[in-house]
């Protein structure tokens, strides 16, 4: 490597933060997080659902099309709420004409309910970064109460996004007859196990 070349990659080391070699410190102490609304980050979330099919595999789908955001109060874990909204009609099974077909009134009824919605009213820490997540969720018109299994994976300072992230993963089941949805029942599975991954971020100071 020649002088000036060593002295670029050097330049190039000190303003990445030497992002080749050093993730930036994840602070999972929930105490320790910026309190504030935090918007969900679509670059870097997933809605996933699966469900048996004749008992022979575990089908899988997913949304493409939410939004969501986070009021985080630190100090009182139970004064945190979460919203969420996912447009039905953006369910990729992967198959054009199966996604259509989902739409229908006995599956999503998409157009006469064309969002999927959940509202917390409830948050409570259980060990470590395990929390439990429970709230209304309105699915084809009917509301009902869910709690799901939630992880706090930590916050940082994101410098691409130039501003205070944090990240949650959530898994639950949706017992789809609870939502009138009983199509194919003994066929497709009632229990509809749903994965959730997120990011949210904070335009505010960083910590």
């Amino acid at each position: 490597m020649t002088m000036k070349s060593a002295f670029l990659f050097a330049a190039v080391l000190a303003l990445t933060g030497n992002a080749l070699g050093q993730a930036p410190k994840i602070e999972t102490d929930f105490s320790k997080q910026l309190a504030g609304e935090y918007v969900l980050d679509l670059a870097h979330a997933s809605v996933v659902w699966r469900v048996t099919h004749f008992g022979l595999s575990n089908y899988t789908a997913r949304f493409d099309k939410m939004e969501g955001k986070i009021n985080l109060t630190p100090g009182s874990v139970g004064n945190s709420r979460a919203e969420f909204s996912i447009e039905a009609a953006s369910v990729n099974t992967g198959l054009a004409p199966f996604n259509k077909k989902l739409m229908a009134p006995e599956f999503f009824d998409g157009e006469k309910n064309p969002r999927i919605t959940f509202k917390s009213t409830k948050f409570e820490h259980v060990s470590g970064q395990a929390y439990k997540l429970t709230g209304d969720m309105t699915l084809r018109g009917v509301t009902k109460p869910i709690t799901w299994n939630v992880t706090f994976n930590g916050g940082l300072y994101n410098s691409y996004a130039q501003a205070q992230a944090t990240g949650f993963s959530a898994k639950g089941i949706v017992k789809r007859s609870d939502w009138g949805m009983k199509e194919y029942a003994g066929i497709v599975g009632d229990d509809v196990e749903v994965i959730v991954e997120t990011e949210f971020n904070n335009r505010a100071a960083p910590l």
